[in-house]
């Protein structure tokens, strides 16, 4: 069970980023048994558009009475009202801030802190982040799946993450493999066990999870488990985005029985993309159906938000480590022959959005996006399509 406030409830968070998780107000319980306003298909907005609803977040915590080192800080975006607010719930709370490093951090342009949800039973989306990364990695897409319907946790995995590694204490990749599988898991539990408050606002039959690099490994592995971790049968569709999928044998990837969308760039260095994502969609020939996404310009990092942290550390005082991450892989990312970030972002956005639209959410309609025709509209990105 989570510890920590709820997400909906109906008034500001406590002062800070992370608090803790109980129960809802018996009103706000009521408010999201069902999700009514889901729009007819002829008007579903396209996947590289917002949907119909504006962004709210918070961090909670995901507690492991099993293993206390690794209790989850969670970020959750979440659908809210659009519009005005509504006069029971107050004045606008401020933007998010998603961390970078220290007292840094990136200023979100469309999430709201500690807003209250919407009514509605939503689909969930767990994103795992990468190596030595965090749990905002892919906040421009958490923002845009809430707009859609969706909630999204994003857990920060204990000893893999970014501020870890910089200061030299980052856990053994092999235990990570494992650990990081269960970290997605305890996150699901949290949001859909019975005696979890949470478990009013998703979907248990409608469950995803969203993967970068070595979480790509995590996301595609999560249904059939991987070295100590367990499958999670739970989980419905996965997307691996520059997905380190190299060292996952073929024979596990064709167990993979859930649909399966991977993304990829041409100049991704760290993960090479032949050996990773194109070789992974080859093997998953038990996913149905399964899209391959292949950028052109894309490098390993332009589909993280690395450019947006760079621009706000810099000219501040951090720590050695981070800050020389930071600026290489700026470097490598955010200028030519680099992609531009934000195309980058739009079409994982687009491929994204429209996979979980019409395979998890069930959402009428998002399977035209997802067709060889359609993507011509998008050079940049070359799509293929195994049904």
């Amino acid at each position: 069970m989570l510890g920590g406030t709820l997400l909906a409830t109906s008034g500001p968070p406590p002062a800070g980023d992370s608090a803790p998780a109980g129960h809802p107000p018996p009103a706000a319980a009521a408010a999201v048994r069902s999700r009514p306003d889901q729009v007819p298909p002829d008007q579903a907005p396209p996947p590289d558009q917002p949907g119909p609803y504006a962004v709210g977040y918070q961090t909670l915590i995901v507690p492991n009475p099993d293993r206390p080192d690794r209790t989850l800080t969670t970020s959750v975006w979440y659908p809210t009202w659009k519009g005005p607010t509504p006069a029971a719930e107050g004045p606008r709370d401020g933007a998010a801030r998603y961390p970078v490093a220290s007292d840094i951090a990136v200023p979100s342009r469309v999430a709201l802190q500690g807003r209250t949800i919407a009514p509605g039973r939503f689909p969930l989306v767990v994103i795992s982040h990468g190596s030595a990364g965090s749990r905002v990695q892919l906040a421009y897409l958490a923002e845009a799946l809430a707009t859609h319907g969706f909630v999204v946790a994003a857990p920060d995995h204990p000893g893999d993450t970014m501020i870890e590694a910089a200061e030299g204490r980052q856990a053994p990749l092999v235990e990570l493999a494992s650990d990081r599988s269960v970290d997605v898991s305890n996150v699901i539990s949290a949001f859909t066990d019975d005696d979890c408050p949470l478990s009013s606002i998703v979907r248990a039959d409608a469950i995803g999870v969203v993967g970068f690099s070595f979480g790509g490994l995590t996301s595609v592995v999560s249904t059939v488990g991987f070295l100590r971790a367990p499958a999670d049968p739970r989980v419905r569709a996965v997307v691996g985005i520059a997905p380190a999928t190299e060292v996952v044998p073929a024979r596990l990837l064709g167990r993979v029985r859930v649909p399966a969308l991977l993304i990829g760039g041409r100049l991704d260095g760290a993960v090479p993309f032949e050996r990773n994502a194109r070789r992974a969609f080859d093997e998953l020939t038990g996913a149905h159906p399964r899209y391959l996404v292949t950028v052109a310009g894309g490098t390993h990092n332009s589909f993280t938000e690395i450019c947006a942290q760079a621009a706000a550390a810099r000219g501040h005082e951090v720590e050695d480590g981070v800050r020389v991450r930071l600026e290489v892989t700026e470097e490598l990312t955010c200028r030519p022959p680099a992609i531009d970030i934000d195309r980058a972002h739009g079409l994982a956005t687009y491929y994204t959005v429209a996979f979980l639209e019409s395979r998890l959410a069930g959402v009428p309609g998002y399977d035209s996006y997802l067709t060889v025709a359609a993507a011509e509209r998008h050079p940049e990105g070359e799509l293929r399509v195994a049904s």
